[in-house]
C-alpha cells in the first residue's frame, strides 16, 4: 500500500487521513470557517510523529464546496507536496461524500445525489449509481437548482433516490412536488479524507497524480453571486 496523506476542507468537515507503513489514522471534525486554524493541528494529530518524508503522494479533496475551504486544503496541499518533492492527486468531495454514504450502515443500493451548500441560493451536486458494491458516477460536479437537475433525473429509471450533504434537506424539499419517487435525505454526511484515501490506494489507475503546481481547486460555476454580509441567510 503506498504512503499517502489525505485532506478534505470543502465543507464545514476538516478531515485528515493517512497511511505510513503499517501506521494509519484519521481525524475529521466540523469546524465551519475555522479549518485554517485547525488543519496544521490536525495534521499534527494524524501523523502522531511519523516521518512525512515517507509520503509518496498526497491525495486532496478539490470540491466543489466552499471558496475559501477549497483555498485551504490546496494551500496545504501544494505546500507539503513542494517541501517533500512529491506528487498530488486531485479528488471530488462531491464523491468523496458519496463513498461515506455507501460505506456505513445505512447504505442501500440504487441511485445517490450528492449535495453540498453552495449558499448562493443554490447547491452542488453529482448523480451516481451504487449497486453491488460499486459507485459509478453518472456526469460530472454541477452548480444548480433543482429545475436544472430534473433533466438529468429524468434521463434514467429512477424509483428511489438518496439524497446526501450539506443541501439533501433542502433540496428533497424542492424536489419532492416534481418527482413522485422515494427519496430520502441524509444531511448529516460529509466528505471524509478517509474514504479518498482508501479509494485511491484500491484504484490508483482511476486517480492519476499530477505536479503540485498543477493543483486548482474545482470552481464550478463561473460567476459567483457574491453578497453582502447583511443579506446572507442567518446561520443557526
Amino acid at each position: 500500500m503506498p504512503a499517502l496523506l489525505s485532506l478534505d476542507t470543502s465543507t464545514d468537515a476538516c478531515s485528515l487521513a493517512c497511511v505510513l507503513g503499517g501506521y494509519s489514522a484519521d481525524c475529521h471534525k466540523l469546524l465551519p470557517r475555522a479549518h485554517n486554524r485547525h488543519i496544521l493541528t490536525m495534521l499534527d494529530e494524524v501523523t502522531a510523529g511519523q516521518s512525512l518524508s515517507a509520503l509518496e503522494g498526497i491525495v486532496c479533496g478539490i470540491g466543489p464546496g466552499s471558496f475559501t475551504g477549497l483555498r485551504v486544503a490546496t494551500g496545504v496541499a501544494q505546500g507539503l507536496a513542494w517541501a517533500l518533492s512529491v506528487p498530488v492527486i486531485p479528488f471530488c468531495s462531491l464523491m468523496s461524500q458519496a463513498l461515506v454514504a455507501c460505506s456505513d450502515s445505512e447504505a442501500v443500493e440504487g441511485y445517490l445525489l450528492s449535495t453540498i451548500e453552495a449558499q448562493t441560493g443554490q447547491f452542488y451536486w453529482r448523480l451516481f449509481d451504487y449497486r453491488k458494491g460499486s459507485l459509478q458516477p453518472l456526469g460530472e460536479p454541477c452548480l444548480g437548482v433543482p429545475e436544472q437537475l430534473l433533466g438529468k433525473l429524468n434521463a434514467f429509471s429512477i424509483d428511489s433516490l438518496q439524497v446526501i450533504g450539506s443541501a439533501a434537506t433542502i433540496v428533497l424539499q424542492m424536489l419532492r412536488p416534481m418527482l413522485s419517487i422515494e427519496m430520502e435525505a441524509r444531511p448529516a454526511v460529509r466528505p471524509r479524507a478517509s474514504a479518498a484515501l482508501q479509494y485511491a490506494c484500491e484504484y490508483p489507475s482511476e486517480c492519476p497524480s499530477l505536479p503540485a503546481e498543477q493543483l486548482q481547486p474545482l470552481y464550478v460555476q463561473t460567476d459567483i453571486g457574491w453578497k453582502k454580509l447583511a443579506e446572507q441567510p442567518r446561520r443557526a
